[in-house]
């Protein structure tokens, strides 16, 4: 029997134990193994309550699963995100999409509004200014002359030919494609937006290594944007081989997904879809301490110590082990036994990030749109403002016109935000949207929360770390596997898709079975 345990409750760890049910129910040994085991009057598909060979278990250390998924609304009716309002439906977000539909959320799930989707804001010089999304604007941008004066030369410059071992920061790989404007005043306010990260720190390749295949391949990004594999329609299969649904192929092209009731209806449906089945337990309040890999009947079992709110201690044995909680602490379960492979989970660090909501039953905005970022170098305390009534107008529960909006600070910028107490965040956000948005009415509800230590920071060298980290781990036991943000991207999106390649390998490797 597999006994599989699940590090972490976040939406990283409930995809995963939703994909290794559903693919392990797919295999061959899977379907002749349950038959050997139920009467024989008893047909495969009603096994409910007879023994199965696989057992999953999810450990989650606080009350509540979804990680920094959060979903709230207030007495007065304003809904808000405390971690992510939405993803991207394209590339990877295709998998969350699936997962909507299997779930069967369609009627729950939004796509954001025609003019958020349209209409997205840079500060600059203290003005909010629209980033043009057809000619007429962009030839009427002040920074047109930059950006045309950067493509032409990212066109024709050589590529930098670099092997798998060296590293770039995205700060440097821009200027170097294009110029210190495009760095600056564009990809800087993304990538804080995205990471709340530094891009003189940030790595190109671990961040967007779409840019770095492009240059390495066809010696400009601007040319190979242009070439058929990057400018055809999506494919027509998901990462399993499966094809893709009509909802997901309707849908794949949105610029953001949400849900009405908040992001955390997806957190709902996996927690009531894993609770409903026999096979799967979740372990709430129940933190890992330690984690320890011995040998048993020769082959390889897992110890994996856990720790209750009442402080009592429980053991929980393992055939298998995937950690989605954060690399920092996944170090000190393996400090004792795999020091060097703690080091390193420990070199990574996090951005935290102040997240002030404010709520208006009025519309106190003179455009729509998605929102603005602000770029380091106009020396703010903020790194952007979400217009929420507008990206998703549907979650609007008033019946009277209501402006959400969200305030992001900290990051990299200023971890100082760490220390200052509620009451000093929302100011910061109340003089922000203040100097920037001309709104000096007092909010009908304000309220900030402190997303500690919410992004872990792709600096260059994350690379080599993760390779580091990755091979420390198969010494350790082929079973035990790292998911969830540490590595391979931080959005929604990603995490699912992660999870989704993670159950892929688990089954490849371990059953016969095309999955």
């Amino acid at each position: 029997m597999r006994e599989i345990v699940i590090l972490g409750g976040g939406i990283s760890g409930l995809s995963l134990a939703y994909y290794l049910k559903s693919f392990l129910r797919s295999t061959g040994q899977y379907r002749q193994t349950l038959k050997s085991i139920l009467p024989s009057s008893t047909s495969v598909k009603s096994y409910a309550q007879n023994p199965s060979p696989f057992r999953i278990r999810i450990v989650e250390a606080s009350p509540r699963l979804g990680g920094w998924i959060h979903s709230e609304t207030t007495p007065s009716g304003y809904l808000f995100e405390f971690g992510p309002r939405g993803f991207r439906p394209s590339r990877s977000g295709a998998e969350v999409l699936q997962l909507i539909d299997q779930l069967e959320l369609q009627d729950e799930m939004l796509t954001v509004s025609p003019a958020a989707a349209t209409s997205r804001y840079i500060l600059r010089g203290q003005r909010v200014e629209k980033v043009p999304t057809n000619l007429m604007e962009f030839l009427r941008w002040p920074l047109a002359r930059q950006v045309i004066s950067a493509l032409f030369h990212e066109t024709f410059a050589s590529p930098s030919r670099i092997d798998d071992s060296v590293d770039e920061s995205i700060h440097d790989f821009i200027v170097r494609r294009f110029n210190a404007s495009v760095a600056d005043r564009l990809i800087d306010p993304m990538a804080s937006g995205i990471f709340g990260g530094d891009i003189r720190k940030l790595s190109i390749r671990c961040c967007f290594p779409i840019l770095v295949e492009m240059e390495q391949q066809y010696g400009s990004i601007v040319r190979g944007m242009l070439l058929p594999k990057f400018s055809k329609p999506p494919k027509d299969t998901l990462l399993d081989g499966s094809e893709k649904s009509e909802f997901v192929r309707r849908n794949e092209r949105s610029v953001s997904i949400s849900f009405r009731n908040g992001m955390y209806t997806l957190i709902d449906a996996l927690q009531k879809d894993l609770e409903d089945d026999q096979d799967c337990d979740i372990l709430f309040d129940s933190k890992a301490t330690k984690l320890k890999a011995v040998s048993h009947n020769s082959s390889m079992q897992f110890l994996v110590k856990l720790q209750t709110k009442e402080k009592t201690q429980q053991i929980i044995k393992a055939t298998d082990v995937f950690s989605t909680i954060p690399a920092k602490d996944v170090a000190p379960l393996v400090e004792e036994s795999h020091p060097e492979m703690s080091k390193a989970l420990q070199s990574i660090q996090y951005a935290s990030i102040g997240m002030i909501h404010l709520g208006y039953q009025a519309n106190v905005l003179e455009s729509d749109g998605f929102g603005y970022l602000v770029p380091s170098l106009e020396k703010e305390n903020i790194l952007g403002v979400v217009y929420d009534s507008c990206a998703f107008p549907e979650q609007n529960t008033s019946r009277t016109k209501q402006t959400r909006l969200t305030v992001m600070c900290g990051g990299a910028r200023h971890p100082e935000i760490q220390s200052l107490m509620r009451p000093e965040l929302e100011q910061i956000a109340l003089d922000a949207v203040a100097r920037h948005l001309g709104i000096r009415v007092s909010p009908d509800h304000v309220n900030a929360m402190l997303l500690k230590d919410c992004i872990p920071q792709y600096h260059v060298g994350m690379w080599q770390t993760r390779k580091a980290i990755e091979a420390h781990a198969a010494a350790i036991s082929s079973r035990f596997r790292l998911g969830g943000n540490n590595f391979c991207g931080v959005g929604l999106a990603d995490c699912v898709y992660r999870s989704k390649q993670l159950a892929m390998e688990f089954i490849q490797e371990n059953f016969d079975s095309s999955v």
